[in-house]
């Protein structure tokens, strides 16, 4: 139920389980098997509580399964180093917040170069695939521009271009259109839908939005920390 026919993983959970205890122990995730091909545009949906932001952070590194492997291209990447993480995360995975999490003190364009300073990419090099990154998402007469100076819908455009300027395998979107109106929130999911299909970017979000639920070509759903449904949609394909 949980992988969608004819396409290989680019990554995978196997019986992952999350558990927090403070206090009494709650189980946020209860042996979740998931698998995502190269090419995907997924949503995983559910109400508060249902672990959906728990699996997206689990599927990005970001925190560590209780128990079961989070595995890459067939590379097991939950239980590595936090060194060894941190570079994962830096070279394969884009991150795309419903806060943004823009550097205030940076323009548009040094935004975007953030991830490739990190990569000590060569300063030419780097402001080259910024303003590249910037120009795929319609704002690369903006780059000049600190976020302050920015409405919302462009400063998640920013933040996208940051997301996809390394080429990353999977960029995870969680929650990309809670700050946006409708009208924006739409534009921006126009600007994914042309960067998966034009570009080939693997997108899986984490969202309640109804806008984005009808985006997407695949639904999973989660329900007390459990998969309850998984939807491919070959009309939206």
């Amino acid at each position: 139920m949980s992988k969608p026919p004819h396409a290989p993983p680019l990554v995978e959970t196997a019986g992952v389980e999350k558990i927090y205890a403070a206090g009494s122990k709650v189980a946020a995730l209860k042996g979740v098997d998931l698998s995502i091909a190269r090419g995907e545009f997924t949503a995983l949906a559910g109400p508060s509580g249902s672990g959906k932001s728990t699996l997206l952070n689990l599927i990005g590194t970001l925190d560590q399964p209780t128990k079961g492997t989070v595995s890459y291209e067939g590379r097991v990447v939950s239980g590595l180093s936090v060194d060894s993480l941190s570079d994962f995360r830096l070279r394969s995975l884009g991150f795309v917040f419903q806060s943004y999490n823009l550097i205030p003190v940076l323009t548009a364009a040094e935004n975007v170069e953030y991830p490739l300073v990190l990569q000590d990419v060569e300063p030419g090099e780097r402001r080259r695939l910024a303003l590249d990154a910037l120009r795929l998402v319609g704002l690369e007469h903006f780059g000049a521009r600190r976020p302050d100076l920015l409405s919302g819908g462009q400063q998640q455009r920013v933040a996208v271009a940051r997301a996809i300027v390394h080429r990353p395998s999977l960029v995870l979107a969680d929650e990309p259109t809670a700050n946006l109106d409708s009208k924006t929130g739409g534009h921006l999911l126009d600007l994914m839908e042309e960067l998966n299909k034009e570009h080939g970017i693997t997108f899986l979000f984490s969202s309640h939005d109804s806008a984005v639920l009808e985006r997407a070509r695949r639904v999973v759903r989660l329900q007390d920390g459990e998969l309850t449904a998984d939807e491919v949609r070959p009309d939206r394909i």
